[in-house]
């Protein structure tokens, strides 16, 4: 986790050692989630109404590592998340509940497969594989007390004046701003507690931030995420397996 800019190592409820930025070098914040909810504005969903399917935690990588370009399926993009993992449990919390459930704030970079999607909407049995490919999480937990000043009312509820933007292989591809996003993260916390028990080191991912048309990558490609105060996110995409 950050915290006035020193990285704290945690055993998962106390701190066990405090390292300067420049002295580490981060893995996966949360290396296999009890679970991972997935929030797709471009599916439809908003703060009113947000939706969300399961990702695969055997998926999780952490920042700078190698992600595969399987032999099946093609038309790869990055899409890019604002993520939160939980500080604890919680079942129908309301809404100062589920602020109050957030342990942190950190990038996602999540590989899919376009093609494969299609085959998967087109049957209606819901995202699978095309999702199984690479879930990059990091480079750090963000405490939300860090975030405060940047914290603002929209009409889509609760976010963040934060100015964002993607590279791939350095050159800029777009830029954003995580105010003018549609789904809160606080009403995805409240909504995912609507049916299940939320857990403490659950992941919820809200986006994606950017549109595929600028977030398609090929084998050799390193895709960098940025959200400012959080980090850049690098996922380097490796050649093709058999």
């Amino acid at each position: 986790m950050v915290y006035e800019g020193r990285i704290y190592e945690t055993d998962g409820s106390e701190a066990i050692g405090v390292h300067e930025a420049i002295d580490v070098r981060p893995l996966a914040p949360v290396p296999t989630p009890s679970s991972i909810r997935i929030f797709r504005s471009d599916l439809g969903a908003n703060s009113e109404n947000p939706i969300f399917f399961y990702g695969n935690p055997a998926c999780v990588v952490g920042p700078s590592q190698l992600v595969n370009l399987p032999s099946t399926g093609s038309d790869f993009v990055v899409r890019s998340y604002l993520g939160a993992v939980m500080v604890g449990g919680g079942y129908q919390v309301d809404t100062e509940e589920a602020e109050a459930l957030i342990l942190g704030y950190t990038l996602v970079n999540i590989l899919t497969s376009r093609s494969l999607e299609a085959e998967e909407k087109e049957l209606g049995i819901g995202f699978g594989r095309s999702h199984d490919l690479g879930i990059a999480i990091g480079p750090v937990l963000t405490t939300p007390d860090e975030l405060d000043d940047a914290m603002t009312l929209t009409k889509n509820g609760i976010l963040f004046s934060l100015s964002s933007n993607i590279k791939v292989n350095g050159v800029e591809k777009s830029t954003s701003n995580f105010e003018e996003f549609t789904i809160s993260m606080i009403e995805a916390v409240r909504v995912a507690s609507e049916t299940c028990t939320l857990r403490a080191g659950d992941l919820l991912c809200v986006g994606p931030i950017y549109d595929d048309a600028v977030s398609s990558v090929e084998a050799g490609d390193e895709y960098h995420f940025s959200i400012e105060r959080l980090g850049t996110l690098a996922t380097k995409i490796n050649i093709e397996i058999e």
